[in-house]
């Protein structure tokens, strides 16, 4: 089953968690600035032109680089991700749509947590001029899942692995728990 990890900027996305998937052999799809925490990522997703703008410079790390933001392609040529997206939109939602454009047959979601409760980011706030969660957004992105996972969940198995999270449409499960039965049917091993 060809799996792939999603991972975004949630406070919960320990360095612990990153390092454990690290060897693991699987493609890893990093949510905007958590490149960073999985520097071995193979894909760097972000919908926002503002972020692209603001960070397309500071990325050091090899892997592929999309959006579906137009401008974003057109101006810093960004690889384009060509499905229609919904309005509103977040970049984790659209990461996990991009893992199955690219074959996922199942998605671990880890520091989707959805929540400003324990703060905006394992990396703390954006620079000046970037968004950064609020519960009004965090709410209408909750929202926005729901309203998407029957078509998400029918396409692939989606675990959600993040130690904290508001979303309650994806089946949750510990990650090694997860990896342990994916690696069992994989020739690479954790």
């Amino acid at each position: 089953m060809k799996t792939f990890i999603c991972t975004a900027s949630g406070p919960s996305l320990s360095a612990e968690d990153c390092r454990f998937i690290a060897d693991c052999g699987l493609p890893v799809i990093a949510v905007n600035s958590t490149w960073k925490r999985v520097p071995f990522a193979t894909h760097v997703f972000a919908c926002d032109f503002s972020w692209w703008k603001a960070c397309v410079r500071h990325i050091t790390i090899p892997a592929q680089r999309w959006t579906d933001s137009r401008a974003a392609h057109k101006r810093f040529g960004i690889n384009f991700f060509p499905e229609e997206r919904g309005s509103p939109v977040n970049s984790g939602r659209r990461a996990i749509e991009f893992a199955l454009w690219l074959g996922a047959e199942r998605v671990i979601l880890l520091g989707y947590d959805c929540s400003v409760s324990r703060g905006t980011h394992w990396h703390g706030d954006h620079p000046e001029g970037l968004k950064n969660p609020t519960e009004n957004s965090t709410r209408l992105w909750r929202s926005e899942f729901e309203k998407h996972a029957s078509v998400l969940n029918a396409r692939a198995e989606i675990i959600n692995c993040s130690v904290e999270t508001a979303l309650t449409c994806f089946p949750r499960r510990r990650l090694r728990e997860v990896l342990d039965a994916t690696v069992k049917k994989s020739p690479r091993v954790c």
